[in-house]
């Protein structure tokens, strides 16, 4: 029996499939998804690619050079050559030549040449520099990557916190709504005033405006984290984390290296290695080449044949070069890669004390920021407190509405002085995250 499956539904299947639900339970999936998809560190990971070959690629200065030679020669017209006429007669005269032509018509001639430097220093130092190199390549990566985490982490962080800020504003909206309502109603009764009625209308547009900026967030930062994570627009993404299920206890173990650092140490290493090379170039460079070869000659076109004798040669070569004068060029040069040896030293020394004072601002940034949220929202309840007790006041004929309506509004200005908090919080939360995360 033959089971016949609709094409539609095949191209549906394929759709959905193609549209596959991406769902993320916390940051360090997003930073995990990222360090595959993210076409910055795609492009980072082929550089560091590229050193590693680079690196491969400078042994071969100091491997022996091998070459295999041949040729073929067709003397259409021998050369001639003048020789004294006495060899040939021995009653020629002093001064009398004759033209005599040497050689054969077809030569052939085959053989290898190999050369290696046995003192070269700058080949052994393009070693050690193209070492570094690779690993400075390395060390970019882990930076790219310390970007693109933080990146994920302004929208992954910013996304929560505008997910609080939606559920607080439609909870005031709600309540300003109901007010406006009230209000309304006693303005056509003639119990409230216009001045009344327009500040309860302002009171909820304010609500209105939070809840449209909350949403328009949400949706801007889900768009951003696709853009990191090379999703398409159309392709379903959702995190199902909460502010409440994030994590506020940080380790006491020290921070990570900053990549930075890193690259600076390795630049350092470089500038010394240059100012070494540049020293080496008023040494001589020593170098043994071996040959060997065959050549044939023949008045007959008769390629690879064993008649007549293919005549063999061989020769060593011991070659020392030592350039001795250049205009003062080498020296010059001498002395500016010491001068840039020197600033890389300063520089490694400053980046090094600005990680550790910026470590410190963190902490103290971490430590105010918690202080000051709790804070926010202490008032933030206790303005709302305000504002509910002086609604039942309002209920029981104690209080005015011009009361109530400036209550409520203190309760939205405490309410956006608690998610400004908040966001502060949350940066440095992120900013403690990285420092201890290991980007290598």
């Amino acid at each position: 029996m033959r089971i016949y499956f609709p094409l539609w539904a095949l191209l549906l299947l394929l759709g959905y499939t193609a549209q596959a639900q991406q769902t993320f339970t916390s940051l360090e999936e997003l930073w995990d998804y990222a360090k595959v998809h993210n076409i910055n560190l795609q492009l980072a990971t082929s550089a560091t690619q590229r050193a590693q070959l680079s690196h491969k690629q400078a042994y071969s200065n100091v491997l022996p050079q091998v070459s295999l030679n041949s040729s073929f020669t067709s003397n259409e017209i021998l050369q001639t050559t003048l020789l004294p006429k006495i060899l040939q007669d021995r009653t020629a005269q002093p001064g009398e030549v004759i033209p005599v032509q040497f050689g054969q018509k077809y030569i052939y001639n085959a053989g290898i040449t190999g050369q290696i430097d046995i003192l070269n220093l700058s080949n052994w130092l393009q070693i050690k520099t193209s070492n570094i190199s690779a690993a400075i390549s390395k060390d970019s990566l882990s930076n790219n990557k310390k970007l693109v985490y933080q990146q994920l982490a302004t929208q992954y962080y910013n996304y929560l916190l505008m997910q609080k800020a939606y559920t607080l504003a439609t909870k005031s909206e709600q309540i300003a709504d109901s007010i406006f309502q009230s209000v309304t109603y006693k303005f056509t009764v003639g119990t409230a005033n216009k001045a009344q009625t327009d500040v309860a209308k302002i009171n909820l547009n304010k609500a209105n405006l939070s809840v449209i900026n909350a949403q328009y967030q949400l949706s801007v930062a889900l768009n951003n984290i696709k853009n990191l994570l090379n999703i398409p627009l159309e392709a379903p993404l959702t995190l199902t984390a909460t502010l409440s299920e994030l994590e506020e206890n940080y380790s006491t173990h020290p921070f990570a290296q900053d990549p930075t650092i890193a690259i600076a140490q390795k630049q350092e290493q470089i500038s010394l290695l240059q100012y070494k090379n540049n020293v080496y170039s008023f040494l001589p460079v020593l170098s043994v080449q071996y040959s060997t070869s065959k050549q044939q000659n023949n008045n007959e076109f008769q390629p690879l044949s064993g008649t007549p004798t293919w005549f063999p040669a061989q020769f060593w070569t011991l070659k020392a070069s030592w350039l001795l004068f250049n205009s003062g060029s080498r020296y010059f040069n001498l002395q500016k890669s010491k001068i840039t040896a020197q600033e890389r030293k300063w520089q490694v020394q400053a980046a090094e004390n600005q990680s550790v004072l910026a470590d410190e601002n963190l902490k103290l940034a971490l430590y105010k920021a918690k202080a000051t949220l709790e804070k926010g929202k202490e008032n933030m309840g206790l303005s709302f407190d305000n504002y509910s007790h002086i609604s039942n006041k309002y209920e029981e004929g104690l209080a005015s509405l011009d009361d109530r309506l400036s209550a409520f509004n203190d309760y939205l200005t405490y309410q956006n002085q608690y998610l400004s908090n908040l966001a502060d919080l949350l940066v440095q939360q992120y900013q403690m995250k990285l420092r201890y995360q290991n980007f290598n």
